[in-house]
């Protein structure tokens, strides 16, 4: 750029083969080089005969009219000998300067910075010379200034004009120095102590919220175990208020439970095709009379509509849309039973939201402060970053803040017990004395997460099959009228008529036995690969009331703990 001097001209072009190249006004010729002033800058193009895979060596001079600075100490030298107009880097650099007189000072710049840990400088013998040498390499867009005093009043002229701002330039440019050297290490210290404090204080402030107002009241535990569930509280709503959360597993346990108690049923359909069988589910609305909580009204109503049976199937893709409701029908009944102080959805809401904008303060307060301080210390960013630390730990705490009441927090201890209970009860019971009531507590099971060892060890004992379940669309009418009072029925292929294991066993050509291993052979063919009959009930009624249209992002999936049933944990097909 034509800056801080006046003019240059005697142009020379030459390369290390010795050729000289000519100064014209044409472009194109090889051993030719054009100079063009726009009045900003100087643009030098020269044109040489092709060459490849070879190294070349061009050397420009000039002459510079009125580039001297004049000062009384002495006369000095600016020159930027590598420009910052570029788009490639520089590898490697080397300036020299010789001067008619003493050199006194010398200095060079990157970027109108001290560059004394970037480039050195050595002074040849007579102090007439200087020569200047990268240590690193430039980068496209950064510039190297070389900077040499020598005695003065030895090169005649006086200060041109451009020199007072120059010089303005410079002492602005020193005052920010001196300003950066005296204020960085503090700015340093203060910056790195306050994201020290926010970095390690946010969290223990976080713990201090938590333990005040997230902290659930410690309860000594009720029991090893508690053989009976501790109060008259369905499955769905015990889930809720175990894990403080209203996800898939409350529901199909929900789903269950109404079947258990007999508000609806579940037939398994089969449906054979070229080399394939696909198997669905019918769910049908039953006894209407059934006192129902305004939750287990609302998952009544969202599967079946207006309809008195739905298959499964007609289901997917569509539930989804339900789910949002059903899951704010969970939490405010468990509000309203006294469990919690307040719903829990909506406390972890709040605080997500605080969270978040916590979460923004610190992105602003970061770009404000690096923005501000960026240039005078690089732990600008500390505040910003503890703060963001901070702000993230409130997001992870959210989901710890909903807080139980004092009776929420015995009441999830009593229902602990009972978990501890479902899942090891071979231990803590003898099966065989279980089996005939095994399905009344399969929701709790489901709720808990341990349906698929519960299920296991009664299929073990040959536990009856649950009534509301229907393995075969044809026994539908025989099952109701027997398992729902209907009246009674009288058995096929010359039966006795006995309860609803006979008529299956008969209709199967043997004895049911009230088995569940008997009873697989009607619902036991797997689905998709992954699981059967009753496993395969439930886990495919999680997959599908949360499945979504391809377009659509996912709800958060199925339930995974405990939910899919595969291997020795579903119903086999021997008798």
């Amino acid at each position: 750029p034509i800056q801080n001097f006046g003019y240059i001209d005697s142009w020379q072009l030459s390369d290390g083969d010795g050729n000289q190249y000519a100064l014209t006004n044409g472009k194109g010729n090889p051993y030719t080089f054009t100079v063009e002033d726009n009045g900003s800058h100087y643009l030098i193009n020269w044109y040489f005969p092709s060459i490849s895979n070879a190294t070349q060596t061009y050397l420009l001079q000039y002459t510079v009219h009125e580039g001297l600075r004049y000062y009384e100490g002495g006369d000095q030298l600016w020159w930027k000998a590598i420009y910052k107009d570029r788009s490639f880097p520089v590898l490697a650099g080397r300036v020299t300067v010789e001067t008619p007189a003493v050199i006194q000072e010398w200095a060079a710049y990157i970027n109108e910075r001290d560059a004394r840990d970037s480039a050195t400088a050595s002074l040849l013998e007579g102090q007439r010379a200087i020569i200047f040498d990268l240590e690193r390499r430039l980068q496209a867009g950064e510039e190297f200034e070389v900077r040499v005093e020598f005695t003065p009043d030895v090169v005649a002229g006086s200060p041109q004009p451009w020199q007072v701002s120059a010089d303005q330039a410079v002492a602005a440019r020193e005052a920010e120095e001196q300003y950066r050297q005296t204020w960085g290490p503090i700015a340093t210290v203060g910056f790195g102590a306050l994201g020290a404090l926010l970095l390690l204080g946010g969290p223990a402030l976080l713990y201090l919220l938590w333990y005040k107002l997230g902290r659930d009241k410690p309860v000594e535990v009720v029991a090893d175990y508690l053989p009976e569930p501790p109060e008259d509280l369905p499955a769905g709503l015990v889930g809720t208020l175990l894990d403080e959360q209203a996800d898939m597993q409350d529901i199909v346990a929900t789903l269950v439970d109404l079947a258990r108690r007999k508000a609806i049923s579940i037939t398994e359909v089969k449906t054979s095709g070229f080399l394939t069988t696909s198997t669905d589910f019918i769910y049908r609305r039953e006894n209407e009379d059934v006192p129902l909580r305004p939750y287990e009204k609302l998952i009544v109503d969202s599967v079946f509509g207006r309809k008195d049976e739905v298959e499964l199937s007609d289901l997917k893709n569509k539930f989804y849309q339900k789910l949002p409701k059903i899951k704010t029908a969970l939490y405010d009944e468990v509000t309203n039973e006294g469990f919690f102080l307040k719903n829990p959805e909506n406390v972890r809401n709040q605080y997500g939201c605080l969270g978040v904008v916590l979460l923004t303060l610190a992105a602003i307060a970061g770009i404000i402060l690096v923005a501000s301080f960026g240039d005078l210390t690089a732990a600008a960013f500390l505040p910003g970053f503890g703060l963001g630390i901070t702000a993230m730990g409130f997001l992870l705490l959210s989901r710890y803040m909903p807080r139980k009441t004092d009776e929420g927090s015995e009441a999830a201890a009593r229902w602990e017990a009972f978990k501890r209970y479902l899942k090891d009860i071979d231990r803590y019971s003898d099966l065989e004395q279980q089996k005939e009531i095994w399905d009344r507590w399969l929701p709790y099971a489901i709720a808990f997460g341990v349906e698929k060892q519960y299920i296991a060890k009664f299929e073990r004992v040959d536990a009856p099959a649950p009534g509301w379940y229907i393995p075969d669309p044809t026994l539908y009418g025989p099952y109701r009228r027997r398992y729902y009072g209907m009246g009674p029925v009288a058995a096929p292929m010359g039966g006795s008529g006995g309860g609803i294991g006979d008529f299956v066993g008969k209709s199967e050509g043997g004895s049911l036995g009230g088995g569940l291993s008997s009873a697989s052979r009607g619902m036991g063919a797997s689905l998709a690969g992954m699981s059967v009959g009753l496993g395969s009930m439930l886990s495919s009624a999680s997959a599908t009331m949360t499945s979504r249209p391809a377009s659509s992002s996912s709800s958060g999936g199925g339930w995974s703990g405990g939910g899919g049933f595969s291997g020795g944990g579903g119903f086999g097909g021997g008798g």
